[in-house]
Parts: C-alpha cells; structure tokens; sequence
C-alpha cells in the first residue's frame, strides 16, 4: 500500500562499490531482441522501477502500452520494485539500463562514486510529505520538534529539516504500513501526497500533510542511467527518453486506458478510483507536467535548482568526494524542446 522508497542497501552498495571496483563498472550493453521498426533488431532494455506498478509511474506504462518504446527501435521491460529493492544498484551493476529515483539520492551515491547519471524528470517536484492528524495540533515543521516521526532512517531531508528550523526529531523506522497511523491521532509519518492519504481517509483519519518542498528542499524525481551506457550507445538513452516523455504527456492529458489497465493487471491492490484520486493530484500539484510559468515542463531538469541542491547537500557534509553537477547530470538525451534553457547572457 505505501509508496515510499527506502534507501535500504545504499549503504551494503558504496561498500561494495570499493571492494569491486564499481567506479569503472556500468550498465551492460543491451542486448537485441526481436526485430522492430524497419527490420531492425529491437534493443533490449529493463527499467526498473522503484516501486509496484502505480499511476506515478503511468507515462512509463503509457510508452510500453502504446508501442512507444517499440516504435523508438527498443524492447523495454519494466521490472517492478519493492521495499528491499534499490534500482542505484541495479543500473549500477548492470542488471538493469535504467531506474527511478531522487535526484538528491543520486548524488550521494555520485558522491560515493557509484557511476550513475540522471537524464530525466519524472516528477517536477517531489510528491513526499509528513502526514499528521488533523486533530495532532501539528501546524508546520516547527511544531515537529521532539516528535517521533515514521520516517526512512538516513533520508536527506532529516538533518537539513532539523538545522532549517531547530529542532529534533526521534526517527521511527518506516514499516510501510498504516496501521500505528490510523489508530494514533498523534503518530506522524512519512508518506506520499499522491498515495497513504488516500488510505487513511478510507479508515476516517483526517490527514494534514506538510509538503518537504515547502521548506525549501525540493529534489526531482527522475530516471536516470550509467555513465556507460551513455558512453556506449547513447542513442539508447536518447530513445528511452524520447519515448518516455511522449507517453507521459499523454497519460496525464489524453487516452491513458491502456496504461492503467497494465497497471491494475500488474498490481491488483490498484483500482480504478484510486487511479483517479493519483491522476487528480499529480494534476493538482503539477507534479509531472510543472508549472509553465517557471520554466518547467515535462520530462525537463533545471540545472540551477539542481545545483542549489548539490549546495545543500555539501552544507550538510552528506556528498562524500567532491562532486561537480556535470558529473550526475545529463540532458543532451531529451527531446531539444524539453531541455532546460540556458538563461540569456
């Protein structure tokens, strides 16, 4: 039921990464399958997800239902996630070409020397939030001081939400459940904007949610790839792309039927309202398609944000080795009219 990533593993992965060398490993070459457009052998590749099949990954579903991904010469899995799976591992020992994640979270494992690359948003900001009882008293992040929260243990935004307002918070390891939520007007945890509150209104709760973007901190979600497969086929990664921000466009403005029935098929705890409730308030929130006014847009990554992101990151001292934004970013693989714009001279 809940959405939530973890990051456990991350830590058993950058262990690795020195004893095996994994700084000059990557993504293997996909291999081809059956024949596509033209006669041409279809390229092989697995995204894996961070999750079961949910609506936030429908444009994803969308491109593989539609033909998206056949039409662009490639023969693309979409392998679900779990709570005991990390896709930064996945992608960085070759097993899979591509994954979803956080843009903060990748920078660690960069800064570690994982050799993983984000090249593309799927979410313009990102949809996590503190959820408390309405009844809780529980206003804003200050009155969050000295509470225990249900939250993933090691997540970016602790140390940066305590030092932002000065306070401390006892952390709770994430369970995935709702249960200790819905029978405690005083339990406050981590969740999704776009999944948990759904639930907890099903069981009577009146949640109140305090959005982690709204305190300044505000990482993409996004999918991303290894530093080989950019190296070696990057028409590859342009491919992915191209097919994938197509297929999101259309699952958030036209015929997503497809996508969502691939979707329930794949995860039968999906129905059709709670796809509905998803859609509505990644729409809300603008969560995919951004807001135009600021420049953003499907699929797009802000240079400048990320780095304001990086800056915070290396205030935090939570980047290991010095990490330049060229070194974790990469969006010569979108689409020209998706791609940031640089600012006037």
């Amino acid at each position: 039921m809940a959405r939530l990533l973890h990051r456990q593993g991350l830590i058993s992965l950058l262990l690795a990464a020195g004893a095996l060398g994994l700084a000059g490993c990557g993504a293997k070459a996909p291999a081809a399958g059956a024949a596509g457009p033209g006669g041409k052998p279809l390229v092989r590749v697995i995204l894996q997800n961070d999750w079961y099949a949910q609506p936030e990954h429908g444009g994803f579903y969308q491109a593989l239902a539609k033909g998206y991904y056949r039409d662009a010469g490639l023969d693309v899995v979409i392998d679900q996630g779990g709570p005991n799976l990390n896709p930064t591992q996945r992608v960085a020992l070759g097993t899979a070409q591509f994954g979803i994640g956080r843009s903060d979270d990748l920078m660690v494992a960069a800064g570690r020397g994982i050799p993983v690359v984000m090249v593309g948003a799927l979410m313009q900001r990102d949809p996590q939030a503190i959820m408390v009882h309405e009844e809780s008293g529980i206003r804003g992040f200050k009155d969050l001081d000295g509470r225990a929260v249900m939250t993933v243990p090691g997540s970016n935004f602790i140390p940066l939400m305590e030092k932002s307002y000065g306070i401390h918070l006892s952390i709770i390891p994430l369970d995935f459940g709702l249960s200790r939520f819905v029978a405690d007007k005083n339990f406050v945890q981590q969740c999704f904007l776009t999944n948990e509150p759904y639930y907890v209104r099903q069981k009577g709760a009146h949640p109140r949610l305090l959005l982690l973007s709204e305190m300044g901190y505000s990482p993409y979600r996004i999918w991303f790839t290894s530093k080989r497969l950019i190296a070696e086929q990057p028409d590859v990664v342009r491919a992915f792309g191209a097919a994938s921000v197509r297929g999101w466009r259309e699952y958030l403005d036209g015929d997503r039927a497809a996508a969502d029935a691939l979707i329930q098929s794949l995860n039968k705890q999906i129905t059709p309202e709670f796809t509905a409730y998803c859609v509505a308030v990644m729409h809300e929130y603008k969560l995919v398609a951004g807001d135009p006014a600021l420049g953003e847009a499907v699929g797009r990554l802000d240079p400048g944000r990320l780095q304001s992101n990086l800056n915070q990151l290396n205030q935090l001292n939570l980047i290991g080795t010095p990490l330049k934004l060229a070194d974790v970013f990469d969006d010569r693989f979108l689409p020209e009219e998706t791609r940031a714009k640089p600012p006037p001279p």
